[in-house]
């Protein structure tokens, strides 16, 4: 069992378009920027882990940093560890985001990107329980200057990219209307 175990430790958790790579954001810290364009529909990145309860998410936050995405009320996947994220990075945040969720765990372009543009999402595409809210510095027309946990409740944000929320929480979008 061992033996399957470690082949099994070949296949990444994460698969990241050829046309993007992960880098340094003099802004954002680690982050993820378009090498050649990228087209509308295009897949940008599927993302995989390990699935973590809501009552460890900040212990692990506080250990690799706020990332992976939301998936149900109760749990989250993330990241195994800090060379996954590191080699296939991170999509930050940005009120004028230019991917979105096409399933829970899959990223497609929502505008055309142009080579050399690091590449966000809104996390009100995904999150709704973020444990505080924090200062945006996206520096977009539209930049909300703090993001909550119930971004996602927005309806100019529901009505503009609908499409692109997570089905976890379409689904709670759809059980509110």
């Amino acid at each position: 069992m061992e033996k399957i175990m470690d082949s099994l430790k070949r296949w990444e958790h994460r698969w990241l378009t050829p046309k993007a790579e992960s880098f340094d954001s003099p802004s954002h810290g680690l982050g993820i920027r378009a090498k050649e364009d990228i087209k509308k529909g295009e897949n940008v990145l599927f993302f995989g882990g390990v699935i973590i309860h809501k009552s460890q998410i900040e212990e692990y936050w506080k250990i690799m940093g706020h990332v992976g995405a939301q998936i149900d009320d109760d749990f989250f996947i993330v990241p195994t560890s800090r060379e996954e994220l590191k080699a296939r990075g991170v999509i930050n945040h940005s009120c004028d985001p230019n991917v979105g969720f096409k399933s829970q765990i899959q990223l497609c372009v929502i505008r055309d990107i142009k080579a050399g543009d690091e590449i966000f999402v809104d996390y009100s595409f995904c999150e709704s329980s973020y444990p505080n809210s924090f200062a945006c510095n996206c520096g977009s027309d539209h930049c909300r200057k703090e993001i909550t946990k119930d971004d996602w409740k927005i309806k100019n944000i529901q009505t503009k990219y609908f499409a692109y929320f997570s089905p976890y929480l379409k689904a709670k979008i759809e059980k509110v209307d």
